[in-house]
């Protein structure tokens, strides 16, 4: 199965913008890592621990995997142009990413291989604790490398 941490570690250094990666399960997950932190870097990746899917057995044995990651950091409070320009440096580092998995799912053996590029869903988040703000992006990873017992 595909480890979207172990993926967006691997490629954060591509991505100077995105100061720090954390592993959550869900937005609730977000809000506690946040909690955690003092001070928060200008840009970080949250990457959802599971995913959920569904099982395509008529046309082959596909996992179609439904994972998601997130982009958010803190705007000035009360300050709506700050909140407008942080979410367009979000949604560019998500495209970034998905740039990136492009490429990198036309190898074979490459982890995101499988990607389905057809549609990705994005959700503005915000504002979370520390007045952040940011997109979550889903997208689905067609892999073919699971058995039926």
């Amino acid at each position: 199965m595909f480890n979207q941490y172990t993926y967006l570690t691997g490629i954060l250094p591509s991505f100077p913008e995105i100061k720090a990666i954390y592993r959550v399960s869900g937005l609730a997950g977000m809000e506690e890592a946040m909690q955690n932190l003092r001070t928060l870097p200008s840009l970080m990746l949250f990457s959802e621990d599971d995913a959920d899917g569904f099982l395509d057995l008529e046309d082959g044995n596909f996992d179609n995997g439904f994972h998601t990651f997130s982009i958010a950091g803190p705007a000035k409070l009360g300050d709506s142009e700050d909140r407008q320009r942080l979410l367009n440096v979000a949604m560019t580092a998500g495209l970034k990413i998905f740039r990136r998995m492009i490429t990198d799912s036309r190898d074979f053996g490459n982890a995101v291989y499988g990607f389905d590029r057809s549609r990705i869903d994005y959700q503005r988040i915000g504002p979370l604790l520390n007045n952040s703000y940011g997109y979550m992006f889903s997208y689905t990873l067609r892999n073919e490398n699971f058995s039926l017992v």
